[in-house]
């Protein structure tokens, strides 16, 4: 077992141990022959890895695939991980780390890698949990064709990872072989008047930008362009991965749509090998799947073209104060929020848990009111936030961004988004329709289901209600997404969530995480009960949501999407949790809890 270790750490593939697998396992991976690894590992430049936790640095002892063994701690290395545990860039530039660390675990057996930020070496296991066995660091098409062609000939199950910067698990998985596309990642380039292959019209101003892009260097990438996009809220999102295929919203999506409505292009390898480009004048079908059909599913995605909005100034707004009635703020946002919506605020709002006290805070960015509007609009918000006794601390900024770099690194925003990092968490959440917010007695009902959760929440202003699709993207035209319909005709994405110490052993056990996960799950159902056949935004749902289908596609986009999965990918070797034509009792999934009845059997 010694020479698996050594092969971890020089970061070499492993040779000689196929036979020895110690696990139970019906993966294929592990029948694949020693030379057929070498061959692999030639054909993609020596990027072939066998890949480990994050955390291995600082334990003495390894249990993967292969039995248990010793382990050299390197205190070094164990020192720069644990430096970087809450920094999202660090944490996406290791192949074995994950926003959320509670998907690199087997929460099943309560078995984890995971670290506090000053342990040290730990006399402890390091386990694999649900990172995949083996990976190609991807830094071409030529890889990633390579990779899937070897996947195919040997069956063997996939998991895709761009940045693991995931809230259900996607880009893991127990006993896969991975494609990791995070270092695939050439500069973005723009085309002041693009036209799509094998369309007859140009569509004006684009970005093209491949795999491993993020956000922020997307963004810094414009700067000075006299452009905008819609992307992810958060830097270290991955545009061209699993946030444009869950549907993909941005502050400024009521005002310039969805991040599947700004998409002109897409190329990307397919299940057998084929790489292939879709947009609107070909492989619609595939067009239509890549946006909204969920990632990991129907290929690697290695390029996205995208649409650019002219810059401009936002009107900010930051808003906070200790409520001391909880109902009579949520009266207030919700009597509100359609109005708001029509105005075209993004960002997020609620009634949130700020160091154990129940604060309405609200920060939006507008680009269609200057400061004067956007002031009068949140008038509501101010009056009764300065009725409250302690008025005195409220915190109000009101402003003028210059850009959309500004409106991005905004401290506040960041505020909120950037401790998620390295903290597990869990999440539910629901688009609420308009029709709950146009009646007193759906606002009523509304607040009476708020009141009913025990976790702070926040309204994600994200809906692109009053955004009109192009006719070429409306239902049964050449560029239909396979969002949920419920996106076009809902003011809020509400999310409630709850975090915990990945590292602690209390929490982490297999009782303890059943136990949040289904508190989590439960507290929307309230919310559920009075949207019935609205949606959920994949991307940040539940784990556990009870009806994935009608919530992520609805039946009829559901429908397409399998009849494309089983004609592209008919052995399924391309997987996650909740994906288009997954089987809960994969042994890829064999980490995941049985929650409210939903979770792997065996």
């Amino acid at each position: 077992m010694g020479k698996i270790i050594d092969a971890l750490q020089q970061a070499l593939p492993l040779l000689g141990v196929a036979a020895n697998v110690t696990a139970a396992s019906t993966s294929n991976i592990f029948a694949v022959p020693d030379s057929a690894w070498k061959s692999l590992n030639d054909s993609v430049s020596g990027r072939l890895h066998l890949a480990s936790p994050a955390g291995l640095p600082c334990f003495t002892s390894y249990e993967n695939a292969w039995g248990l063994d010793a382990n050299a701690p390197n205190a070094a290395q164990c020192q720069t991980v644990e430096s970087g545990l809450s920094t999202s860039l660090d944490i996406i530039s290791r192949f074995g780390g994950y926003h959320n660390p509670t998907f690199s675990t087997c929460m099943r057996r309560g078995q984890k890698c995971t670290l506090t930020a000053t342990g040290g070496i730990r006399n402890d296991t390091c386990f694999q949990g649900t990172v995949p066995d083996y990976y190609v660091d991807a830094q071409s098409v030529e890889d990633i064709q390579k990779s899937l062609q070897f996947a195919q000939q040997y069956k063997l199950p996939v998991t895709v990872k761009n940045t693991g910067h995931d809230y259900r698990g996607g880009s893991a998985g127990v006993n896969t072989f991975a494609i990791w596309t995070h270092n695939f990642a050439p500069d973005p380039v723009i085309s002041e008047n693009f036209t799509p292959d094998e369309c007859p019209s140009p569509v004006g101003p684009v970005v093209t930008y491949h795999a491993g892009q993020i956000g922020t260097h997307l963004y810094n990438s414009l700067q000075g362009t006299g452009y905008m996009i819609v992307a992810g809220s958060c830097p270290s999102v991955g545009p061209s991965g699993g946030w444009i295929a869950g549907a993909g919203h941005g502050i400024f999506t009521p005002s310039f749509g969805l991040g599947v409505d700004n998409v002109q292009q897409m190329k990307v390898v397919l299940p057998n090998g084929t790489y292939v480009t879709a947009n609107r004048c070909q492989n619609q079908d595939i067009f239509f799947a890549l946006r909204g059909g969920g990632g990991g599913t129907f290929g690697v995605v290695t390029e996205t073209t995208t649409k650019l909005h002219p810059d401009q100034e936002y009107s900010y707004a930051f808003v906070q104060l200790p409520v001391p009635d909880v109902r009579a703020a949520n009266e207030v946002l919700v009597a509100n929020a359609e109005r708001w919506s029509e105005e075209g605020w993004g960002g997020v709002y609620g009634v949130l848990d700020v160091a154990g006290s129940p604060n309405l805070v609200w920060l939006g960015y507008n680009a269609n009111l200057n400061l004067n509007e956007a002031k009068a609009s949140l008038k509501p918000v101010t009056d009764y936030l300065e009725s409250l006794p302690g008025s005195e601390n409220l915190v109000t900024n009101f402003r003028t961004l210059p850009n959309q770099i500004t409106a991005q690194n905004d401290p506040a925003l960041l505020s909120i988004l950037l401790p998620e990092a390295g903290v597990s968490l869990t999440r539910s959440s629901r688009l609420v329709p308009k029709k709950n917010f146009q009646t007193a007695d759906g606002q009523k009902a509304l607040v009476d289901a708020l009141m009913e959760n025990k976790f702070g929440w926040g309204a994600v202003i994200a809906s692109p209600t009053n955004y009109t699709l192009v006719k070429s993207d409306q239902p049964g035209g050449p560029g239909e997404s396979s969002v949920s319909p419920a996106w076009r005709d809902s003011i809020w994405h509400l999310t409630y969530t709850t975090t915990w110490d990945p590292a602690d052993p209390v929490a982490t056990t297999p009782e303890a995480l059943a136990s949040m996960f289904q508190e989590m799950s439960e507290a929307m159902d309230p919310i559920r009960a009075i949207t019935p056949g609205a949606g959920a935004y994949q991307n940040e749902a539940d784990v556990y949501e009870p009806d994935p289908i009608g919530s992520f596609w609805g039946e009829k986009n559901y429908a397409r999407l399998l009849a494309i999965k089983k004609q592209l990918d008919p052995d399924n070797l391309l997987s996650c949790w909740n994906c288009i034509g997954w089987n809960v009792n994969d042994e890829r999934h064999e980490c995941y809890l049985n929650v409210r009845g939903i979770g792997p059997s065996n």
